[in-house]
């Protein structure tokens, strides 16, 4: 009889510890694999024409832990995903972008995209541990509870955010393996941040004055628990240049700005 595997028969766990709010995984890998023909020879023969890798995606909600800002940075993660009673593990896989997301009434959203430079497969490349989730508590973050600060402007009036980091990644490979001998952490990486807020006494910039009156040199990002001084998740940083701006308003709600701040951190 066919059955279905449900959401609970379905975990991810980075480095030997489950992840909490996950909502969306996405795993796979397109074979690398051309044919090949040659005189005298009827049949196709094939051959690799380049290395194999393969991608991973997750969305979760930010519930008691961040598990995917900390691989920014050049350091890799390995992983096992269970569904039902079969696993699927991965090694060296590295992060191409990380997204953080939230309005206000809603949780907030992590998200992010890797790509696999080891090993995918069903089997065992390395001796799981405990997998055991963090407090499954979730925190929301409430109106008011979004502090955003760009250089001498404060406001806590902002309605929602969204954060997108590309990490940007070149393989070394040599004729020794299969694997990269090195995966270098290519520099600067780009930094999106937009925002919606409700405005008071913002001041739309002049459009002439690009980029002297728009480099914001501090953006500092708070996300706290609702109704509480509880920082959920926190963001800082330098030199931000502001690359659009939109007023809107209509009969149904009230004024809001919606901006875009751009910048890069070098590494």
């Amino acid at each position: 009889m066919l059955s279905r595997i449900r959401r609970e028969e379905q975990k991810l766990a980075v480095n030997g510890t489950g992840v909490n709010g996950v909502q969306s995984l996405n795993f796979g890998y397109e074979s690398t694999a051309q044919p090949i023909s040659t005189l005298g020879h009827k049949n196709m023969i094939y051959a690799p024409s380049s290395p194999q890798t393969a991608s991973i995606s997750a969305e979760s909600l930010l519930v008691y832990d961040d598990f995917f800002l900390e691989f920014t940075g050049a350091i890799p993660f390995s992983g096992q995903i269970d569904y039902k009673n079969k696993k699927v593990q991965f090694t060296e896989a590295y992060l191409s972008s990380y997204s953080s997301s939230c309005s206000i009434g809603e949780i907030p959203t992590l998200g992010m995209q890797a790509e696999v430079y080891g090993e995918l497969g069903t089997g065992e490349f390395f001796t799981p541990s405990s997998s055991s989730p963090h407090d499954t508590t979730v925190q929301t973050a409430g109106y008011n509870s979004i502090n955003i600060d760009l250089d001498e402007f404060n406001t806590n009036r902002v309605m929602s955010y969204s954060l997108d980091i590309q990490t940007p990644r070149t393989p070394i490979y040599d004729f020794v393996g299969r694997t990269p001998a090195e995966v270098v952490s290519d520099s600067p990486l780009d930094i999106t941040l937009q925002f919606n807020i409700q405005p008071d006494d913002y001041e739309i910039k002049n459009m002439r004055f690009v980029p002297e009156e728009t480099v914001f040199r501090d953006v500092s990002l708070t996300i706290n628990e609702n109704s509480k001084n509880n920082s959920m998740q926190s963001f800082s940083f330098n030199n931000m240049l502001l690359v659009s701006e939109q007023y809107q308003i209509n009969t149904e709600s009230t004024a809001s700005i919606a901006f875009t701040l751009k910048g890069t951190i070098f590494r």
